[in-house]
């Protein structure tokens, strides 16, 4: 996919993932885009961007303003924490006359809605946002890891098809597929991607918690866990995650679930069972709607948990 304009792009934001975008569209040649500047209030991050990105675009502006950045382009990526967007395009938005009127801003918030946005909405910009379903623990491993990334787009009800074709040939460049979020509802998209993947880091450190209590040490428990853990994301990537569900709820064991409880209250400080109950009646809710279990079941676990 061509774009038949190219623009003038400028990053505001040089942590881990506006780093990595700008190192990505450079070193993909990502067609349409004209990687122009970068900036970043924090010094150390802009240097840091530096070094990555400048052996490779002797060209690229690297500022401290953020002003600067905008003059230089004619599409802006807000990848600058969540907090701090709305606050980041009004001082755009008021560098001067015109300073972003028929300019592109997109934020990359996945919980954020267009509203941030509104300051350089209403002094003539177009806007949307564009979330990377995807955690950017690592500059390095996350540009190689790019390609395959699902986008959570956001378009803004007023010229939505104006920038479809910029941002549709940006993801395309970058080896990504769309899916189209709504922008109302667009906390609960993040929520659901906070639980599989902040959550998910919880729920595991719970469970080497849990063996630590038995004096099970921390690294031997992981490397006990992980094939666990891989198999069961291959079986949900495999046949979906209801149809996944295997263990003691699954097969109806409510000895074994009434025993592991017992177990939490006698070793265990107070409270410690909060989440395993919590999860557990939402297990048994899937057992029942596999059909795995019974009405009855279903109402021995709930009164268990």
């Amino acid at each position: 996919m061509k774009q038949s304009i190219t623009k003038n792009l400028g990053i505001i934001g040089a942590g881990r993932l506006g780093t990595t975008l700008a190192a990505a569209i450079y070193r993909r040649k990502t067609p349409g885009i004209n990687l122009v500047a970068i900036s970043s209030k924090s010094r150390d991050s802009l240097l840091r961007a530096e070094k990555i990105i400048r052996p490779v675009k002797k060209s690229m502006l690297f500022t401290t303003d953020n002003n600067k950045c905008v003059s230089e382009a004619d599409c802006i990526f807000i990848c600058t924490p969540d907090d701090i967007i709305e606050e980041v395009c009004k001082k755009i938005t008021e560098a001067g006359p015109g300073a972003v009127k028929g300019k592109l801003l997109i934020h990359f918030s996945g919980a954020k809605t267009l509203k941030v946005l509104m300051a350089a909405e209403n002094a003539g910009a177009y806007t949307a946002s564009i979330h990377p379903i995807k955690s950017f623990a690592s500059i390095a491993d996350s540009i190689d890891s790019l390609p395959g990334t699902i986008y959570g787009v956001t378009y803004p009800k007023k010229n939505k098809e104006k920038n479809r074709e910029f941002i549709d040939c940006f993801i395309a460049g970058m080896e990504g597929t769309i899916i189209e979020v709504d922008d109302e509802k667009k906390s609960l998209y993040h929520a659901a991607a906070c639980v599989a993947s902040n959550y998910l880091v919880t729920l595991i450190k719970y469970a080497t918690d849990i063996h630590g209590s038995i004096g099970i040490k921390a690294e031997d428990s992981m490397r006990a866990l992980s094939g666990l853990i891989e198999g069961t994301f291959a079986n949900i990537k495999k046949i979906g995650p209801t149809a996944a569900l295997t263990g003691p709820i699954a097969r109806g064991d409510t000895g074994t679930v009434a025993e592991h409880l017992y177990n939490f209250s006698k070793y265990l400080g107070p409270g410690q069972d909060v989440i395993y109950r919590i999860m557990g009646y939402s297990t048994a809710k899937i057992a029942y709607e596999n059909g795995w279990i019974n009405k009855s079941k279903l109402e021995e676990f709930k009164k268990i948990f």
